[in-house]
C-alpha cells in the first residue's frame, strides 16, 4: 500500500512542479498574457499648473505578472513537498522489505540489522 501511495505522491508532486515550470516558461519566455487580477484605473493628479492623468497599464501588468510568479513558486514548492513525501514513503517501504528478508539466525544478517 505504501508503494502505491508513494508513487502516486511522487507523480503528483512532479506534475505540480512541471506545471509551474511550464506556466512560468510560457509567461516569461514566450510572453503569454497572464490573468488580469489587478485592474487599476487611470490616476488623476492635481499639480500647480494643471491636472495630469497617469495611465496605470504598466503597473497593472507588473502587478499581475508578479502575482502569477508568486503563485507558480508556491505551486512548485508544494509540488516539491508532495514529491518528497512520496519519496519518503518509498524509502520506508524499502526498509520494511529489507527487514522482512533478513534471517535473524545468521550472524551476517544481524550485522546488517545493526547497520540500519
Amino acid at each position: 500500500m505504501h508503494k502505491i501511495l508513494g508513487y502516486l505522491l511522487l507523480c503528483t508532486g512532479l506534475f505540480l512542479v512541471f506545471f509551474a515550470c511550464i506556466g512560468m516558461y510560457k509567461t516569461f519566455i514566450l510572453k503569454a498574457p497572464v490573468t488580469q487580477l489587478v485592474k487599476m484605473s487611470t490616476v488623476t493628479a492635481q499639480t500647480a499648473q494643471a491636472q495630469i492623468q497617469i495611465p496605470m497599464d504598466g503597473v497593472n501588468q507588473l502587478a499581475n505578472t508578479a502575482l502569477f510568479a508568486v503563485l507558480m513558486l508556491f505551486v512548485a514548492g508544494a509540488g516539491a513537498k508532495v514529491a518528497g513525501a512520496g519519496i519518503n514513503l518509498l524509502k520506508v517501504e524499502r526498509i520494511y522489505d529489507a527487514l522482512s528478508e533478513l534471517d535473524l539466525q545468521k550472524k551476517e544478517d544481524l550485522e546488517t540489522l545493526k547497520k540500519l
